[in-house]
């Protein structure tokens, strides 16, 4: 039987992944970066932005295991950009 896990989604102590007021400006409402300020200090993050430097603490430990396992990645509609209803699409998107 085949595994399914939920993984890279991070989550605010009151178990919210976006604050509200969510729009094509931000895209995590008004939660902003904070829910990700963790993983911006990580050597992980800098070295995937090509930069130097960054934490090498217990943060970094838990993002540099982001990919070992992943087999196919599921995407949701707001992925790319935060679209609810009958919105418009992406260009180029499949199924257009």
């Amino acid at each position: 039987m085949s595994r399914v896990r939920v993984h890279n989604f991070s989550l605010s102590l009151d178990g919210f992944g976006t604050g509200e007021g969510q729009s094509l400006e931000t895209p995590f409402g008004h939660a902003g970066p904070s829910l990700n300020e963790w993983f911006f200090a990580t050597r992980t993050f800098h070295q995937m932005q090509g930069k130097p430097g960054g934490s090498t603490g217990v943060d970094d430990s838990f993002a540099n295991n982001w990919g070992p396992g992943i087999g196919a990645e599921i995407m949701g509609r707001n992925k790319f950009e935060p679209v609810s209803g009958t919105g418009r699409r992406m260009e180029g998107m499949v199924g257009r």
